[in-house]
């Protein structure tokens, strides 16, 4: 028996199934198996699958994740938000084997708990005011701007490439410590980066048409698009074609040709899904399948292609074409403004239960500040770009996003039962800045108590770290270091090359401490004396 658990990344679900197999192998049920992945991979992991478990805080995309199940006939349900909270894998398994035994579709089987949910649904919509705008006009728009086929493969696309950054983030940890003399003798690798980060807009100009085409139920077509994407992209990078050699300009294809390789790929996908709809062959020939599969390929491939030698052909320089489009929204990411408006909004949508939904915007900043300080450093000049995954994920996620650890802490140290005892399941996810357990299990989705924190340590945190940076106190990255799993009091050294740096996380962490402890505080106080009126 296979259960396939999914959350944004695969983190907060890995803890989850560790869980569930501990629980299981007390319970001798050997025969069952539990894994974790990313939402972006699921389709590659649903052989064999016989029940896909969700994190409560995937609910907001229910619509986009039936779509891309339709063609499985896997059973599906979400996991219990308390049970999540608390990594209960006793729980979970107990939902999942209820699941298991009643369902014999691919429908979604409720957890007993729905009643409860519907409730909670029935009380939000009768909101007013602002949370009722939230609950009934932003949410259902959100949920359906996650829905779009195309932007949901981009989201899963970049998800899919996280690995291959993580490797070239290693190189860039091996420089660091090249710097201590006594670890001189470390060999060089950062040919690692340029072999991984360094080639982010190939992997998305391949891996954006496979999504798309699998969400689009279009297996057929799908390797044919992928390959026909990478030799457009290819084309429209312009090439110099000379004595038999073929040369590419190394930013094009890398961070700096992220945009086009987006472009691209997406317009292909669309070619494709067009020519889906049309067949040279009528359903009753007696063509076999395979060489009406390569002849149906045919027109779309040559329609691609042919667009993109009249495009490079003209001269005209696309990529260039679109840096000049995007780089006015870079410009304004790179202001203090722009900073907040992209930590600010992804925690107050988080505090709402709505995960990743900027992530494709913000990235696509962060990849192209840290090309443009890469480049001025390598031409002898310093970083200026101060809005990078390595600054904001990396320094300022104390525990998760709204610098969430202070308040893991807190709850250990509270002399409520379930607070505590949700802080002391969620000490470990929080020091890997993992914090969908406690933001669902204090909760903070939807408490309105504890989601002024986590909003307002979204503007004060990033603000202080952007200020101490513009004036030098804190060297800018100028390489990539995103490995913001490890805990942010390694990556402050790591991400600056700089003890200052260290003593900047240290600085932030008591920030956020004294931004949490009131909310805390009287969020604490409620809970009990909810728990006094119940014993």
């Amino acid at each position: 028996m296979k259960i396939l658990l999914m959350c944004g990344a695969g983190a907060s679900s890995g803890f989850m199934a560790q869980a569930m197999r501990k629980a299981a192998k007390e319970q001798g049920l050997n025969d069952i198996e539990v894994i974790a992945r990313s939402e972006a991979e699921m389709a590659s992991n649903l052989k064999d699958t016989d029940l896909v478990m969700f994190g409560p805080h995937l609910a907001f995309k229910k619509e986009a994740l039936e779509h891309d199940l339709a063609q499985y006939n896997v059973p599906y349900t979400f996991i219990d938000k308390d049970a999540y909270g608390a990594i209960d894998g006793e729980a979970t398994l107990k939902q999942a084997l209820e699941v298991l035994n009643n369902s014999k579709t691919k429908e979604e089987v409720k957890p007993k708990t729905e009643k409860k949910e519907e409730k909670v649904k029935l009380d939000t919509d009768n909101q007013k005011g602002f949370m009722g705008w939230i609950t009934n006009s932003l949410a259902p728009k959100l949920d359906k701007l996650t829905q779009n086929v195309y932007i949901s493969a981009i989201q899963q696309s970049i998800m899919n490439i996280l690995p291959m950054i993580m490797i070239g983030s290693v190189s860039s940890i091996v420089g660091v410590l090249r710097n201590f003399e006594v670890l001189s003798w470390i060999p060089d690798i950062s040919q690692l980066n340029t072999f991984s980060f360094g080639l982010i807009a190939i992997f998305l100009s391949i891996l954006v048409p496979m999504k798309v085409l699998e969400k689009k139920g279009n297996e057929k077509l799908k390797v044919s698009a992928m390959l026909t994407s990478l030799a457009l992209f290819f084309i429209i990078t312009i090439p110099t074609i000379a004595d038999g050699n073929i040369s590419f300009v190394v930013d094009k294809i890398g961070t700096g040709g992220m945009l086009t390789a987006v472009v691209t790929a997406v317009f292909t996908a669309w070619i494709f899904n067009v020519a889906s709809n049309h067949s040279l062959f009528k359903e009753d020939t007696v063509m076999p399948d395979m060489v009406v599969a390569w002849m149906d390929a045919l027109v779309p491939v040559t329609i691609t292609l042919v667009i993109g030698l009249i495009i490079m052909n003209t001269g005209f320089d696309l990529p260039l074409f679109i840096r000049g489009l995007f780089e006015p929204i870079s410009a304004f990411g790179q202001t203090w403004l722009g900073l907040i408006a992209i930590t600010f909004f992804t925690c107050f949508l988080y505090s709402f239960g709505f995960t990743w939904i900027l992530f494709p915007i913000a990235w696509a900043i962060w990849m192209d500040g840290m090309d443009a300080n890469m480049a001025a450093v390598a031409a002898g000049q310093v970083a200026t770009n101060i809005n990078l995954m390595e600054t904001v994920m990396g320094l300022t996620y104390i525990g998760g996003q709204g610098c969430t650890l202070a308040l893991v802490i807190m709850c250990m140290r509270s002399k409520v039962k379930r607070l505590k005892a949700i802080g002391d399941v969620c000490i470990f996810p929080a020091i890997f800045n993992i914090n969908e357990p406690i933001v669902f299990g204090a909760p903070v989705v939807w408490n309105p108590i504890l989601m002024i924190p986590l909003c307002l340590n979204s503007i004060v945190i990033p603000t202080i770290m952007y200020v101490v940076m513009h004036f030098g106190l804190v060297p800018i990255p100028s390489s990539p270091m995103q490995m913001w799993y490890l805990p942010t009091i390694i990556q402050g050294y790591l991400t600056t090359g700089s003890f200052s740096g260290v003593i900047l996380v240290i600085v932030l962490f008591i920030v956020s401490w004294f931004i949490w402890l009131p909310f805390f505080k009287v969020y604490e106080k409620q809970q009990y004396l909810e728990e006094m009126q119940g014993n």
